[in-house]
């Protein structure tokens, strides 16, 4: 797809198949034009042609949250436009609507002034409703209110259920409700799903097929039909670069349309839209000292995909912890986090009969902790409103839900507690007599804010090391990495020693299948319990995986005894995302099994050195990053612990959603500046 132009008029409709191809089912009802330019969206259009910044929003759910639509369209945007900045600000919360989009607006749209606003709901929001319509108006409303020259676009993606409505009305439902929305302001709007449904009339596109039919290097199946989806929902690889090439296109016709300046708000479609919408932290509320305030990097508040999209969280877990509130308005709930250990809540408002509700369901599983509204189900007169939370003493009978599912719990201990991760409450309204809201942070947070533990643990001495300070990898102590794997060729020419540090290199350069080629090494001492740590930072720019850690490897020490080969990683990260890694625990004998995962959220990687350690023994594996304990895992779950060779790698990987290296930045190194291994005497 090449860079559109200013002169370039591109008018873009539907096009209805007259026939069925491959026996594809005929269109009850003419499908809708692809794209409305409506007003267009001209403040975005002079912004670029002064080769200004760009910050762009992009509000939805999982599909908008994915390495998908939105990474393509931002990297169509500085390849079209190289004299504007684009910034983004991501705002996709998976499995939430526009009833958790209105209330957050504010906090996690607003405050960052962007130009253009993607909002995308048209799946999440199930079907189309007067209060989808509510709700989508509050987005555009609060939007013109506040920011008058944001330009705002709809984009309305599809599921298989979406999809069949699609096709009989000509328009899935969510869409029908939201377009209403949208011809009334003025706004923009493109339809994902009319791509969609006229590729699987022509017989060119399959809406979802099994993990068990493979696709080719295209994304289509063996007859040469794309597959747009694996679970009905998510598109692939491959649907979201569909989705992608048809909104690019229709971006000329809505750049060129309308004119800048500020936005006149006009009078509401509906009085009862949410407008008003708005979050209340548990802060400002009147709550017992039963609920806890949790630290930003707990292992629940950074599960979440995003930066900064978690409240502030209060958790309780003793019946009759109690919070209590008033506000004028007409709508109310909560927002917190689905886990295994939730349990079930009552919410009182004025006279009114209460209404129970837990967060938990069957994905609640552990580790899983994602964000999920509630709502009273009474809409309430526009006036003073009493409400009182309650934590139930209830048991929720989650192995019977899990079960029923299909994800039997094979460990109850995650699931035994019964409580609630309150991230505040939702109001159409305003909040009457509550206290000033707690003052946010405004630093990322990260393994930093925890707190410092010894290293070594006390009781450690140091039975072996490398410093590299030689000039030369000493092969009494290691091997050479190698083989291909994934992008690149693992070669023993990328492995040096010098200067005080054992350098890995990345570079472009065919080897064998490989465009890239990259080194590693392991060591040739094996080792068990005790305690491991390394120095390290890794490559700058996307594309290399680099890892720090343990397993058996026969060629290393063919004298290792591998047991249940566990392996044991202390670091994994993918430098498309420097602020983040992964710690792991594997069990990969008889069998795979995950016995613990985490994402670390920290300081840039390549930037500069960090410390990673862990503590093997026979009950835990206890992982480290500067010092700060990021996670905990139980080494039981592996019956037989086997001797592990040290593994210190770098490759070319398409982990982490990398979508290509980056080129511009090679040769890349993974550098590090010793390795150490601690046992007690």
């Amino acid at each position: 797809m090449h860079p559109f132009g200013w002169k370039c008029v591109l008018f873009l409709c539907a096009i209805v198949s007259s026939g069925g191809a491959l026996g594809a089912p005929a269109l009850a009802a003419e499908l809708a034009p692809e794209l409305h330019v409506r007003d267009g969206l001209p403040n975005v259009a002079a912004k670029l042609q002064a080769g200004e910044e760009v910050r762009v929003a992009f509000l939805g759910g999982s599909i908008t949250a994915a390495e998908g639509w939105r990474v393509f369209v931002l990297e169509h945007l500085r390849r079209a436009y190289p004299k504007s900045k684009f910034t983004e600000i991501f705002a996709a919360v998976s499995g939430t609507g526009s009833n958790y989009g209105a209330p957050r607006l504010q906090r996690d749209v607003l405050r960052h002034r962007p130009d253009l606003l993607f909002v995308e709901f048209a799946v999440n929001d199930g079907s189309g409703s007067p209060r989808v319509e509510a709700q989508i108006e509050g987005i555009v409303r609060q939007t013109r209110a506040v920011l008058p020259r944001t330009d705002v676009c709809l984009v309305y993606t599809v599921s298989s259920g979406g999809l069949k409505d699609l096709q009989s009305a000509g328009l899935q439902s969510t869409a029908r409700s939201m377009e209403n929305v949208a011809t009334h302001y003025g706004v923009p709007s493109f339809n994902f799903g009319i791509a969609v449904a006229q590729r699987v009339q022509a017989g060119t596109l399959v809406m979802s097929a099994p993990a068990s039919v493979a696709a080719d290097a295209q994304g289509n199946d063996p007859q040469g039909r794309l597959i747009f989806t694996r679970d009905n929902t998510h598109p692939t690889d491959a649907g979201h670069h569909l989705y992608n090439d048809r909104l690019v296109g229709a971006l000329p016709a809505m750049l060129q349309a309308g004119s800048a300046g500020a936005r006149a708000l006009p009078e509401p479609r509906r009085a009862d839209h949410w407008q008003r919408a708005r979050m209340l932290t548990v802060a400002e509320t009147h709550h017992d000292g039963q609920w806890l305030e949790l630290p930003p990097f707990a292992p629940q508040a950074t599960a979440q995909k995003g930066e900064g999209l978690v409240p502030p969280l209060r958790v309780a877990f003793e019946p009759g912890a109690t919070v209590e509130f008033r506000f004028k308005g007409t709508q109310v709930g909560l927002i917190g986090l689905k886990g295994p250990d939730n349990g079930e809540f009552r919410m009182t408002v004025d006279d009114l009969p209460p209404e129970t509700g837990t967060l938990f369901d069957s994905f609640s599983t552990p580790g899983r902790y994602y964000l999920k509204p509630w709502y009273f189900s009474k809409t309430l007169p526009d006036t003073e409103h009493r409400v009182r939370l309650e934590l139930l003493p209830t048991k929720i009978d989650k192995a019977a839900i899990m079960k029923k599912a299909g994800t039997p719990i094979t460990d109850p201990k995650p699931y035994a507690a019964h409580g609630l991760y309150l991230g505040g409450f939702l109001l159409v309204g305003e909040p009457v007599g509550t206290k000033p809201p707690a003052a946010e942070r405004k630093t990322p947070a990260s393994a930093l804010d925890l707190p410092v533990a010894p290293t070594p643990p006390p009781g450690y001495q140091l039975g072996w090391a490398d410093e590299f300070d030689g000039n030369a990898l000493n092969p009494e102590q290691w091997i050479y990495r190698t083989g291909e794997r994934y992008w690149s060729t693992q070669l023993p020419d990328n492995v040096a020693v010098h200067d005080g540090y054992l350098w890995l290199a990345g570079k472009k350069e065919k080897s064998g299948k490989s465009d890239y080629t990259a080194g590693g090494v392991i060591s040739k001492r094996v080792f068990r319990y005790g305690y491991y740590e390394a120095r390290f930072k890794v490559p700058p720019k996307a594309g290399w995986h680099t890892s720090f850690w343990m397993m058996h490897h026969a060629a290393a020490n063919a004298t290792a005894r591998p047991g249940s080969r566990q392996e044991i990683d202390v670091c994994e990260n993918d430098s498309v995302t420097p602020k983040l890694y992964g710690a792991n625990l594997h069990e990969w004998a008889p069998q795979h099994f995950g016995r613990g995962h985490r994402n670390v959220r920290t300081p840039d990687l390549a930037a500069d050195f960090h410390v990673w350690g862990c503590e093997f023994t026979p009950e835990k594996v206890t992982y480290y990053f500067d010092g700060r304990i990021v996670l905990v895992n139980d080494a039981t779950t592996i019956p037989d612990h086997g001797e592990m060779s040290l593994w210190l790698t770098t490759i070319a990987s398409p982990l982490g959603n990398t979508r290509a290296v980056d080129d511009t930045a090679l040769p890349a190194y993974a550098v590090f500046d010793y390795v150490r291994f601690y046992a007690k005497p």
